[in-house]
């Protein structure tokens, strides 16, 4: 199975693609193009809006039990003749976007025309669950809006420790293993006898 659509061939003439990112609301999935202008019609006629604004962080791997979080901002000058996008964001309320799904997709091309017409649809490669939503506010008009999602390694934040013991090592395999229990159960440093 390939991570491509069928009838892409990835080791072809390649032109690029986008980085595509849908954010699911009450209202239907609200769908951008990361780090580039312009609007984009997939193959199912969905549209995607696109703005150098955007950006994505870097997504890291969990470290010492902690799962770091993604996040995607907007970071934008607010016109002071326009509606006040922040004040808009904050009428919805973070109940807007909570525990609901972040996905992100790439849209290969394999020719400049495919940016305009393209054959095969977006492909997705992340999904995960929106977690926060912040604000940031520098100068008269730097603006700038955070949604975070939980990390790609969201689940070793819970997960148990296993002891290596029978009952340990039978929840790794499933059943029971009494070999374990012939396991030593002293640091082998030997005694001294005399002082």
């Amino acid at each position: 199975m390939s991570f491509f659509p069928e009838g892409f061939d990835p080791g072809g003439t390649l032109k690029g693609g986008l980085d595509l990112c849908a954010i699911e609301t009450p209202d239907g999935p609200a769908r951008f193009i990361i780090g580039t202008d312009g609007v984009f019609v997939d193959v199912n006629g969905d549209q995607w809006f696109g703005t150098q604004l955007a950006s994505v962080s870097s997504l890291g791997s969990a470290l010492d039990g902690q799962a770091p979080e993604g996040s995607v901002t907007l970071s934008f000058f607010q016109d002071p003749d326009a509606d006040d996008l922040i004040a808009q964001v904050k009428a919805l309320g973070f109940a807007y976007i909570a525990g609901r799904k972040i996905t992100f997709f790439v849209q290969p091309c394999a020719s400049i025309e495919e940016f305009y017409a393209p054959r095969v649809a977006p492909v997705q490669w992340m999904q995960r669950t929106m977690r926060s939503l912040t604000f940031g506010v520098s100068g008269a008009q730097d603006r700038s809006i955070t949604l975070g999602f939980e990390a790609w390694t969201e689940n070793r934040r819970a997960a148990r420790r296993i002891v290596l013991n029978t009952e340990g090592h039978a929840k790794l395999i499933g059943h029971d293993n009494p070999s374990l229990k012939h396991m030593p159960t002293t640091d082998f440093e030997e005694e001294k006898l005399f002082g």
